[in-house]
């Protein structure tokens, strides 16, 4: 488990590098890029960021070459803004989890289409639901009966047979 202090500092430096790589990096080869996570080890020596690019197989890599030469400069502005006595070695990851989760929800969206019950339930109604016939007007059938002694919902007053 990692300490709370390591976790401030990759929490810190995922929030420097974001807003750096928004504001202050020109480089044209980074395309729309997100940092999902730092994680920096307990040497201080390296760091992992771990990102998400927007675009095909070709803009991924010309990010991520835009990025590993970015590097020093990231380095020095997080050594500007952190204070630490080591500033790590920035090792920029590509983060598939975006793109894997899109594609999960792609095949969950496929699987519903193909069966027939899916898109029913997928719209919100209760079809193929026991409830789903009974009259909502109807009387309760257990309305006036008295609680059981093993009712844990019955009330300390109530009288129980």
């Amino acid at each position: 488990m990692r300490s709370t202090r390591l976790r401030r500092i990759d929490d810190q430096m995922k929030r420097i590098l974001g807003e750096a790589l928004i504001t202050e990096v020109m480089d044209p080869r980074i395309g729309f890029v997100t940092v999902t996570g730092v994680k920096v080890s307990k040497e201080f020596d390296t760091a992992k960021v771990f990102v998400s690019v927007l675009g095909d197989e070709h803009a991924r890599s010309e990010t991520m070459s835009g990025l590993r030469s970015a590097g020093p400069y990231l380095q020095s502005r997080i050594g500007k803004a952190m204070r630490l006595r080591r500033i790590p070695l920035l090792r920029f990851i590509y983060d598939d989890s975006v793109e894997r989760s899109m594609h999960i929800g792609q095949l969950l969206r496929d699987a519903e289409a193909t069966s027939g019950d899916g898109a029913e339930v997928a719209d919100g109604s209760d079809a193929g639901s026991p409830l789903a016939d009974a009259d909502p007007n109807a009387a309760d059938p257990n309305a006036g009966d008295p609680p059981s002694p093993d009712d844990p919902e019955a009330e300390p007053g109530e009288e129980r047979a």
